[in-house]
């Protein structure tokens, strides 16, 4: 029951998707983007969700970010380094 607590204490921290992150499928089919993304970034080493978001000039919000990217986790502890991110949506796009 213990090990249990730690593990969700280090989940919720984000640091178990450290020793995880090699296990996550790298394939594109695997990423959920919204279908009407029309920007993109690419992730790199070390980079958060707060990150690339202002490297963006703060052009959208994490809400946004996290909507448009169906499989970051709330913590934005799962980002892996090649893999593109939405960053901008056609118009009207989807209600976030």
């Amino acid at each position: 029951m213990v090990a249990l607590g730690i593990r969700s204490l280090l989940c919720i921290l984000g640091i178990a998707a450290l020793g995880t992150s090699a296990a996550v499928d790298n394939t594109v089919q695997a990423w959920q983007l919204t279908q009407y993304c029309n920007e993109f970034y690419t992730v790199s080493n070390g980079d958060t969700c707060w990150d690339i978001i202002a490297r963006n000039q703060n052009k959208f919000t994490m809400s946004q970010l996290l909507c448009w990217n169906n499989d970051i986790n709330p913590w934005c502890s799962n980002l892996i380094p090649g893999r593109q991110v939405c960053i901008g949506v056609e118009r009207p796009g989807p209600v976030c």
